[in-house]
């Protein structure tokens, strides 16, 4: 072996090839002409997709991006912190953000919210000069609405991982089309792969091992609170958040009425309290009940204040 070997490197000083790295080019220059660029990762488990995302992200950043546990403001972990950290992003001039979707799509509903999300934040992170690199098992999950609008341009499909190095297929938004097409008709999706050209391909290879145990230990504290809210909707637990949402009813009120049931929490996690499911169902007894008590309590106020006819010819 030479001694001029890098595992971590190829020649061009990459841990990609250089046709990447042009493609890669391409959309900070999309960028700079104000024009949104969403770059998408995917791929199956094991296939190196966060390994490449953050190769990707290190070099549309000039330099190694923060992977630190209490610092990692271009990493974000879900939808509800990419919305935080992208205003940081935007304050530090940092020019890309990774989002890794970190289970988000597991739960009901999550993919109608973040299609929505994606759409609002379109103009912003347009206007912001943002390079966001979305994570995520597969890339079909997306809206049509986002494609029509042309907001994702180059999809990077991981497969195929070896011991040292990972394969990967980069596709523009007109093949990504072709591909969506295949998928619907397959019900192995990830054959579709198969029956549609890439625009190019290549190989990258692992993270340093340091930069491979931050990003260890950052991924695994991602997977670890989805493994938690897993379990709370799997045993079916449901928040103040969840119960004012499924009632239409205020948290303030949804307390003030548990608090008349004398119903506690039965579970705590992340700071947050957790009751059965059944409370549910309890609390809007409660809530008609006392709607109805309410309206009672008017009607009779209304009686004693009205005069009957009879008493007015009285007097």
């Amino acid at each position: 072996m030479s001694k001029d070997y890098d595992p971590f490197t190829y020649k061009n000083g990459l841990p990609f090839d250089t046709t990447l790295g042009k493609n890669l080019t391409g959309q900070q220059d999309r960028i700079n002409s104000k024009k949104a660029s969403l770059i998408i990762v995917d791929g199956g488990v094991g296939e190196g997709k966060t390994t490449l995302t953050v190769e990707v992200a290190d070099f549309l950043n000039g330099s190694p991006i923060s992977l630190e546990p209490k610092n990692h403001p271009q990493y974000a972990m879900g939808g509800k912190q990419f919305l935080a950290q992208l205003g940081v992003c935007f304050k530090n001039k940092f020019g890309v953000i990774i989002y890794d979707e970190a289970g988000d799509f597991n739960r009901r509903g999550a993919l109608t919210r973040f299609n929505a999300m994606l759409n609002r934040t379109f103009e912003t992170y347009r206007a912001f000069k943002i390079i966001v690199i979305l994570v995520l098992p597969n890339f079909a999950v997306l809206d049509n609405d986002i494609y029509d609008k042309k907001i994702p341009r180059l999809l990077v499909n991981c497969w195929d991982r070896g011991a040292t190095y990972g394969n990967y297929r980069g596709y523009s938004l007109y093949r990504m089309m072709y591909l969506r097409e295949k998928m619907k008709k397959l019900t192995v999706k990830p054959l579709a792969y198969k029956y549609t050209t890439p625009n190019f391909y290549g190989h990258f290879k692992d993270l340093t091992p340091e930069r491979s145990k931050q990003l260890d230990i950052l991924s695994t504290e991602g997977k670890l609170k989805e493994l938690k809210s897993a379990e709370i909707r799997i045993e079916g637990l449901v928040s103040y958040t969840d119960m004012s949402i499924k009632l239409a009813c205020s948290i303030v009120k949804i307390k003030t009425h548990l608090k008349e049931l004398k119903l506690k929490p039965i579970k705590y996690a992340d700071r947050k309290a957790y009751f059965e499911g059944g409370v549910v169902d309890m609390l809007a007894d409660q809530i008609d009940k006392k709607a109805e008590e309410t309206y009672e309590n008017l009607r009779n106020r209304r009686k004693a204040n009205t005069k009957t006819y009879e008493e007015i010819e009285a007097k």
